[in-house]
């Protein structure tokens, strides 16, 4: 979104009063996507747009991936939460009181391959516009380490010189954890997705730190890293 981050997220900017934020990850196989896209899009909107406008949660996102095969996920909503009980309230998502309309007429459950939802807090962010983000996942040996170089090290450094961001944040995995799966994500928002790519190929210049100890923290560097464009956001 343009304004998201009050999300994170994520691409664009809202994040101002944010605290919490879920990503609901999802498979839509091709064939798909016209009718996933159009029943979130016109329907699920309105009752995440409800919930805004009636202080439930800050925003909801529907993004895509940019790249990435068949067998892995395409789509993601990002939810925005001020509190965890805001968060954790499903009886919110209620199209029947809101808009006159049973829910299995306009579930897009049967048009995906799946769903994965975990739950994440935001600890730090730079907030901006933006078209397209990079979503870096990682597991560092030190979790509460890695959160406190961002928050005193990269931030600080990130605002005197964003290196071509528009948008920069920290978030921490609160539920679902696993050692397969990441424990911590940032986000490096852009204005496009070439913009994206460009960085990812180290053609923006970078702000210089001498006090990281990033290398220790995380020796292996991200586990993930993917680009996600906004096909809408709830609120702009």
């Amino acid at each position: 979104m343009k304004n998201l981050f009050t999300i994170l997220f994520l691409t664009a900017g809202l994040f101002l009063n944010a605290q919490y934020y879920s990503i609901t990850f999802a498979n839509v196989p091709q064939e798909n996507v016209a009718e996933f896209e159009r029943l979130e899009t016109t329907y699920w909107s309105k009752v995440a747009k409800h919930n805004i406008e009636n202080g439930k949660q800050i925003n909801w996102g529907l993004l895509s991936r940019v790249g990435g095969g068949s067998d892995s996920w395409n789509y993601v909503f990002v939810n925005v939460y001020e509190t965890a009980e805001q968060m954790t309230d499903n009886s919110v998502w209620d199209p029947k009181s809101i808009l006159g309309i049973d829910p299995q007429e306009i579930s897009t459950n049967h048009l995906t391959n799946g769903y994965g939802v975990t739950h994440w807090s935001v600890k730090a962010s730079i907030q901006g516009s933006g078209g397209a983000s990079v979503w870096n996942f990682g597991s560092p040996a030190n979790v509460n380490a890695f959160i406190q170089e961002n928050q005193t090290v990269w931030g600080p450094a990130f605002k005197k010189n964003m290196g071509g961001r528009t948008n920069w944040g920290v978030g921490q995995k609160l539920n679902n954890i696993e050692d397969q799966y990441s424990t911590v994500m940032t986000w490096d928002s852009f204005e496009t997705v070439a913009d994206a790519i460009k960085f990812m190929n180290g053609e923006f210049s970078q702000p210089q730190v001498t006090n990281s100890n990033m290398a220790e923290i995380m020796p292996n560097g991200f586990t993930a890293r993917v680009i996600v464009t906004p096909v809408m956001w709830a609120v702009e």
